[in-house]
């Protein structure tokens, strides 16, 4: 057998592993344009980081989680200990020293008396309030335009950090992937080679 015939999967192989190295590298890299004359080349999440973050801002609303799940999620709250703390805190007996006692036990009196009223009516009317807060917060709060700003916010390198993190091993695989399919492309050659 003539062992220069392996060069075929060899070389297949070194191929599909170094295009598909340098076309996961090209989805990052070059941050900006380079070439010359008419033939530029450009990093494609660089190239097109606009319309990416509005595409990703848009799947994130429309298939995870939208300002109607957050919602949702707030009018099941249960926001009666809250309130109960949020009240008390405001009514904490003030320094009482100094004063009568008599009018020290008027402000207590009066104090636990308001304490009373207040949490019972903000206990009483917690869902219109949570209701009138989420209605405020659906017409306000553009959550795609958030996630959007988040991500043109990040400068290119933040960028590929994350989507690195999120992906270094799919990445990682279509790069081993195309060295495989290259020596199997290199393989079929040899042996239609050696039967010539």
């Amino acid at each position: 057998m003539d062992y220069s015939l392996l060069l075929f999967p060899i070389v297949g192989g070194l191929i599909g592993y170094t295009t598909n190295y340098l076309a996961v590298k090209m989805l990052f890299r070059p941050h900006k344009p380079i070439g010359i004359g008419p033939l530029k080349v450009q990093g494609v999440l660089p190239k097109r980081r606009n319309d990416i973050s509005t595409s990703i801002a848009a799947t994130v609303e429309e298939e995870l989680i939208s300002i109607k799940d957050l919602t949702v999620i707030l009018k099941n709250l249960d926001l009666g200990t809250e309130i109960d703390g949020m009240v008390d805190d405001f009514f904490k007996s003030s320094d009482y020293e100094g004063k009568s006692e008599i009018l020290s036990k008027i402000n207590v009196t009066i104090n636990a008396y308001m304490r009373s009223k207040v949490k019972k009516s903000l206990n009483k009317n917690k869902e219109g309030l949570i209701t009138d807060f989420i209605r405020r917060i659906e017409g306000e709060v553009d959550f795609k335009d958030i996630i959007e700003k988040k991500i043109d916010g990040y400068d290119l390198n933040q960028l590929e950090n994350i989507v690195m993190r999120v992906s270094s091993n799919e990445l990682r695989y279509i790069t081993i992937i195309g060295g495989v399919l290259g020596f199997m492309v290199g393989l079929v050659q040899m042996f239609i080679f050696m039967t010539m």
